[in-house]
């Protein structure tokens, strides 16, 4: 099963989802604690913009899209409506009717730095789910010992349907939650225009104070703000900055809290023609769940080297692929060199 833009990163990383990434993020929070949704949805949510993006050369050539195509260019394009939240309306639409119309699939890297430390994993979309290879531990190879623990994590679950049944029903489930909250972006704030950069207009939110909630998950919209940028010619998102306000808090704050002043920063870029993922990732969380548990949430990820592969392949012929082995690729070596030819 394909997983759309709003699912990528959140079955990839989900704390529930031990068994694909070993580090997973502090704050643990089972299925049946409403209290603890709110911190997964504003994930998801980031998830679902996951479509959108990669390395800072890939943002570079994104941006620079239309100059070098010189077919389409800003004087060209229609101008903006004058409601802001339309316009942003308009780019949802658009990417909910692309991502529908995407079945494509995808090998690259990512790398991820947590609390715990670092990992750098080649992975690959299939048609059975995703399947990832270790490359780097905190920066070093594996040793014979983690190679050996990493290869039967992928052998189970290359051989065990029902494990990655229940995964793909974990992404079901996530890429639902994605799409509603995308969905209620328009109505759950109010944008204004901020003028453009690079070819990508700015716009700031906050808040609609008009909008009631449908649902306990939707409620954090209601302590979020920040900036949205989305790409004038392509009508895409490219980047959403947030950061929370004020405490959020579930039961009176003894189910959950998360901390005013937490942040995150999403990117996306079109890394090939007609496709957009989410290249970045960065995420500073703060609070306690379900009576005082403290959650202390900083995670970074870089994803980079996208390549198409076969629509039809399956996770038996992935995991072939990657035994083959492409030497340990760091996608954040692989940010910080592209980084470093676009200063020269």
């Amino acid at each position: 099963m394909k997983r759309r833009l709003q699912s990528r990163l959140f079955s990839a990383f989900n704390p529930q989802n031990r068994r694909e990434f070993p580090l997973k993020c502090k704050m643990q929070l089972a299925a049946g604690f409403a209290a603890l949704i709110k911190y997964l949805l504003l994930i998801a949510f980031m998830s679902y913009l996951k479509h959108l993006w990669r390395p800072a050369m890939l943002l570079i050539l994104a941006s620079l899209a239309p100059a070098l195509q010189g077919q389409t260019t800003v004087e060209a394009l229609p101008p903006l409506p004058k409601d802001a939240n339309q316009y942003v309306r308009e780019a949802i639409k658009h990417q909910l009717d692309a991502d529908a119309t995407d079945h494509s699939h995808w090998r690259y890297h990512i790398h991820r730095e947590d609390d715990k430390g670092s990992q750098d994993r080649d992975v690959i979309d299939t048609k059975d789910g995703q399947i990832a290879r270790t490359l780097l531990i905190n920066g070093q190879r594996l040793t014979a010992e983690q190679r050996a623990a990493d290869e039967a994590r992928m052998k189970k679950l290359v051989e065990d349907a029902g494990e990655r049944a229940k995964r793909d029903k974990r992404a079901k489930e996530d890429e639902d939650k994605g799409v509603q909250m995308f969905k209620a972006i328009p109505d759950a704030f109010i944008f204004k225009y901020q003028g453009s950069e690079n070819g990508q207009v700015r716009l700031s939110f906050f808040p609609n104070p008009h909008y009631n909630a449908p649902s306990r998950e939707l409620q954090v919209f209601r302590s979020l703000s920040g900036t949205m940028w989305i790409d004038r010619a392509e009508l895409r998102l490219a980047r959403l900055d947030g950061s929370l306000f004020e405490d959020v808090t579930f039961g009176w704050g003894l189910l959950g809290r998360l901390n005013k002043g937490g942040t995150f920063s999403v990117t996306q870029s079109r890394v090939a023609e007609d496709h957009w993922e989410i290249v970045s990732l960065d995420v500073k969380m703060s609070g306690h769940a379900v009576i005082f548990k403290s959650i202390n949430v900083k995670q970074l990820q870089r994803l980079s080297g996208f390549r198409r592969v076969n629509d039809n392949l399956t996770i038996s012929e992935a995991y072939q692929l990657l035994e083959k082995g492409e030497g340990p690729v760091s996608a954040q070596n692989e940010h910080d060199e592209t980084k470093a030819l676009s200063q020269k």
